[in-house]
C-alpha cells in the first residue's frame, strides 16, 4: 500500500480532515492532498515523522514495513524463527 493511502486511513480514523493534519503536522495541506492523491510518493524523512507524530503511528508504518494484514505478521514470525 503506498505510503499517501496510509496516511489517508489513519486520518480517517482519527477523524482528522486534511486540514486538520496540516495543523496538527505543521505539513502543507497541498502536500497532504497530493500524498494521498498519489501525485506525490517520496516524502523527505522530516515530512514522514511529523506526519507519524500527528497520526500517532510510526514512520515505519507510514512506509511500509508493516503489513495491515495479520497473516503477513505471522509469515514474518515463522521466517524469522527458521532463521
Amino acid at each position: 500500500m503506498p505510503i499517501g493511502e496510509r496516511v489517508k486511513r489513519q486520518r480517517i480514523s482519527r477523524g482528522f480532515t486534511q486540514t486538520e493534519l496540516a495543523q496538527r503536522s505543521g505539513v502543507r495541506q497541498s502536500l497532504i492532498s497530493r500524498l494521498e492523491n498519489g501525485t506525490r510518493d517520496n516524502p523527505s524523512a522530516d515530512i514522514l515523522r511529523r506526519l507519524a507524530k500527528a497520526l500517532g503511528c510510526t514512520t515505519d508504518y507510514l512506509v511500509g514495513m508493516y503489513e495491515d494484514d495479520a497473516g503477513q505478521y505471522e509469515t514474518a514470525a515463522v521466517a524469522l524463527v527458521g532463521v
